[in-house]
């Protein structure tokens, strides 16, 4: 453990300024849980003025397929993407995923109910929003375990923490939001204010090259290194699963348990992500009991459980204890699969990463409408 931490900042991290870096990828992602929670609290107030007045048979599903191609422009970006971030530049690809995640939210503000368009711009703003995602996503988590070469997980598991603390301070926001009947447009635009600080954040720091490219693998062998060995396959299998696990549920919470529970369905979405945040803070020392695989295990557990307690419950209580038990188990699956993939497969880098976390987003992709 002593020479590991000794050789913890190597040769390529000379004049690098980590903590920097490591604070712009955090604001990033902080946006990415900030929207998607106002997403998510926009999706009644959307549905109710675009589809049900004329598709109310369908309005469930037709939401979903706009909730849902999120996941698939973040697969389709993760996996292009994720093999060229080195050649592309990693400081170039943050930048402009992040000015095309705004891009996305400003095509969705613009639909209007009633008109030809008006599906096509929540859909294909909803896809651009993916897009960049996928992209930000394909760039930052190979920067992450780049930063941190011998602390993958728990780093990877605090950079993620920056999207459930986004989800957390969005539940007030939306809150504020509707009190003043400020509307979903306003709300969706909330998003600019992080994002401009974690533009500014990134024109200030040098990045580092990737683990892969410091090591001197080349193209051809990262893709050697990823596709070439059986168990990476095993990893897909259960990043599908995971992924899945926490992202479909929690994206209807808001629709289907409002009225059932008794209380703002995104208000246990905030409270499932809360949860999140302080199990995330302590992963470091769960992976020194338990290690990646015992973390997953664990986590698989609570999940079900609480899973199976959202479908049982009818009252406030119920619903946060399940909440609770979901919060801890979904809040290790997706970052440790993602750290637990480059440890094993280090030569692999953004490729390996980026396959893997397409994977959980394609699974998501696929199960949401049916959920609607």
């Amino acid at each position: 453990m002593t020479n590991q931490n000794q050789t913890s900042n190597p040769n390529y991290l000379k004049g690098i300024p980590v903590t920097q870096i490591f604070i712009a990828a955090f604001v990033t992602q902080f946006c990415m849980g900030f929207e998607v929670l106002f997403r998510l609290n926009a999706a009644s107030p959307i549905k109710h003025d675009f589809f049900d007045a004329t598709n109310v048979l369908t309005s469930g599903a037709m939401i979903g397929e706009i909730l849902g191609v999120l996941f698939l422009g973040f697969a389709i970006a993760n996996l292009v993407m994720s093999p060229f971030v080195d050649a592309i530049g990693l400081r170039r690809v943050h930048i402009l995923s992040v000015l095309l995640y705004l891009a996305g939210t400003a095509t969705i503000v613009m639909a209007v109910p009633g008109t030809d368009q008006a599906y096509m711009l929540l859909w294909g703003g909803s896809l651009l929003q993916g897009l960049a995602w996928g992209s930000i996503e394909a760039v930052l988590n190979p920067l992450v375990v780049t930063l941190y070469p011998t602390r993958k997980v728990p780093k990877l598991n605090l950079f993620h923490a920056a999207y459930a603390l986004g989800m957390l301070l969005a539940a007030p926001a939306c809150v504020l939001i509707e009190h003043f009947a400020l509307g979903w447009r306003v709300q969706l635009c909330l998003v600019f204010i992080p994002a401009i600080i974690a533009l500014v954040l990134i024109a200030r720091v040098k990045y580092p090259p990737s683990e892969r490219v410091a090591h001197g693998i080349s193209f051809k062998g990262m893709f050697h290194q990823t596709f070439a060995r059986p168990a990476f396959y095993l990893f897909l299998c259960a990043m599908f699963l995971t992924a899945a696990t926490e992202l479909v549920p929690g994206s209807w919470i808001d629709l289907t348990l409002t009225k059932i529970v008794g209380i703002q369905g995104f208000w246990l979405v905030a409270f499932i992500y809360t949860v999140h945040i302080v199990v995330r803070l302590f992963t470091g020392v769960l992976y020194r009991i338990l290690g990646s695989s015992g973390i997953l295990f664990f986590g698989s557990l609570f999940a079900l459980a609480g899973l199976f307690l959202l479908s049982q419950a009818a009252s406030p209580s119920a619903g946060i204890f399940a909440a609770l038990l979901f919060g801890i188990g979904t809040s290790v699956m997706w970052p440790t699969m993602l750290a637990a993939t480059s440890e094993r497969f280090t030569n692999g880098g953004s490729l390996a990463i980026g396959v893997t976390a397409s994977a959980g987003m394609s699974s998501t992709y696929a199960l949401m409408p049916i959920f609607g």
